[in-house]
């Protein structure tokens, strides 16, 4: 299934941003290019406009036993009666996940970004560990919206990235476990604001405050029966039309099932929480040494999983 949560207008999207809850959000189905609103089918099965869901609808659809009579309805729907993506607005697959960790697994991207801050090697601990860091749970914008930066950066950066999305609760997660509890996948978007980032840096707690302002993502969560070679998928970035990013998820170190495993261990991970991939090679402007500027777009895309576009502004 490729799920999603869309808005019929530009309002209802922005008060459900603010509140940080989908109140106004339905849920859809992409099938044959257009949207089929499942919204009604889903409620029969749970309400799920429920507080105790409202942070993670599509992941809890995704995946569960109680989940599957709506799963067959919904492989039995046309998308004769849908309506064209572009007719709706779009928040994140995922509005509100409790936690949301960025990992750093592409050795390219590594490597590269090693070498411009004056290092010749990788540090070994890389390869033996899925390192991460906590990044901000509430900063997830939709495809279509307006990324704001913080006033006056001027290195305002992209990250093509791949987002999972848990599906149930997990702790202390072994390699069968972790596979089995992965709702979906989400194309993501790290923006990154490269001057704080560098300036923080140097304190050794980690890039946050260049991080943490706002990540796009969606608009679709994939379930992984979708994605027959999930490394085969292309990921690409475009600026203003400008192809700038070119990878292949296939080139990753880590596995996400491997951030799972030691990311869960003496952890709690929950529906709807997010891990990123972190950077395919080549997939920021950092490693090229050009940057975005204030009214320039920036499209994140991967096979099968959809395109996130947003555009970018200074903060006020």
């Amino acid at each position: 299934m490729k799920l999603c949560q869309f808005y019929t207008t530009h309002e209802e999207r922005a008060a459900d941003l603010a509140r940080r809850i989908p109140i106004k959000a339905r849920l859809g189905v992409c099938i044959d290019n257009r949207i089929v609103d499942i919204t009604d089918r889903a409620s029969r099965h749970r309400d799920i406009r429920s507080a105790e869901y409202a942070g993670i609808l599509a992941a809890s659809v995704a995946l569960g036993d109680e989940w599957a009579d709506l799963r067959r309805e919904i492989k039995g729907l046309s998308g004769q009666n849908g309506v064209a993506p572009e007719n709706y607005q779009f928040g994140p697959c995922v509005l509100r996940p409790s936690q949301f960790l960025d990992f750093y697994a592409f050795e390219q991207h590594v490597k590269t970004m090693r070498k411009q801050r004056g290092f010749d090697f990788v540090v070994p601990e890389w390869y033996e560990i899925p390192a991460y860091y906590n990044s901000n749970a509430t900063s997830l914008i939709g495809h279509g919206m307006t990324a704001y930066y913080p006033p006056d950066e001027q290195k305002m950066d992209y990250e093509c990235e791949m987002a999972c999305i848990i599906g149930k609760p997990i702790r202390n997660a072994t390699l069968e476990t972790a596979k089995a509890a992965i709702a979906g996948y989400a194309t993501l978007n790290d923006l990154s604001a490269r001057m704080r980032q560098t300036k923080a840096m140097p304190i050794n707690m980690g890039p946050s405050p260049g991080k943490d302002f706002g990540s796009s993502m969606g608009p679709f969560l994939v379930t992984p029966d979708e994605i027959p070679d999930l490394g085969a998928l292309g990921m690409r970035a475009f600026v203003n039309g400008e192809k700038w990013t070119d990878g292949r998820y296939g080139t990753v170190q880590h596995s996400f099932e491997a951030m799972i495993v030691y990311a869960s261990r003496s952890r709690w991970l929950y529906p709807g929480d997010v891990l990123g991939s972190g950077t395919v090679g080549g997939g920021c402007g950092a490693e090229l040494q050009k940057f975005m500027k204030p009214g320039d777009t920036i499209r994140v895309e991967i096979d099968v999983l959809g395109a996130v576009e947003n555009r970018v502004e200074h903060d006020k």
